[in-house]
């Protein structure tokens, strides 16, 4: 079962590699929301679909192209070589996507809650470079391993296994980062 399922999804994925990185990245977002939600903040029924739902259509519709693009126009530069070397160069080119990415979802999380101007400013001043820096942490040996071993078009699918715990990180500490500091400090946050 799980060898037809594969065999399907990478057939799909030669064909329709854009969608398919679209649907496999909306559903990593899905289950990394809920896990964030269920497991890292214990919400139980108080869970929030709304999130989610954000959630999903960032995965989807944000993070998947932006991925795809990466990923495609570090091959074109570079080549589809999974020599070591190269490797290393295009780890260098993608690490310059890490923080442009998670910097555009931040920003989009919250223009999609109607967050303030001063709010989103406080959470990229307050919460961004922790959050890079965890990304980095990830990114860099994800990205090394799928470089060197995966090819083209199965790198966004196995890098969204890696995903699924870099959404549980990323959907909590978007949705409640700020919350941290002094919130009446700021000007017209409605947190």
């Amino acid at each position: 079962m799980v060898k037809m399922l594969l065999r399907w999804y990478s057939q799909n994925l030669m064909k329709h590699q854009f969608a398919m990185n679209m649907v496999t990245t909306g559903t990593v977002f899905f289950v990394g929301d809920i896990l964030s939600q269920q497991v890292v903040a214990k919400k139980g029924k108080q869970h929030d679909t709304e999130r989610t739902f954000r959630s999903v259509v960032m995965g989807t519709f944000y993070s998947a192209p932006a991925a795809t693009f990466a990923h495609n126009l570090a091959d074109k530069v570079f080549g589809p070589s999974r020599s070591p070397k190269i490797a290393i160069k295009k780890l260098g080119m993608l690490s310059l996507f890490t923080p442009i990415n998670i910097l555009g979802y931040v920003i989009l999380n919250n223009l999609l809650q109607s967050k303030s101007t001063d709010y989103i400013i406080h959470q990229i001043r307050n919460d961004v470079p922790t959050m890079i820096l965890a990304g980095y942490c990830l990114a860099i040996p994800t990205q090394f391993i799928l470089l060197t071993v995966v090819p083209l078009r199965h790198r966004v699918l196995l890098g969204n296994f890696v995903r699924v715990l870099w959404t549980v990180y990323l959907t909590h500490a978007s949705n409640i980062g700020t919350r941290r500091g002094n919130l009446e400090q700021i000007r017209g946050v409605e947190g």
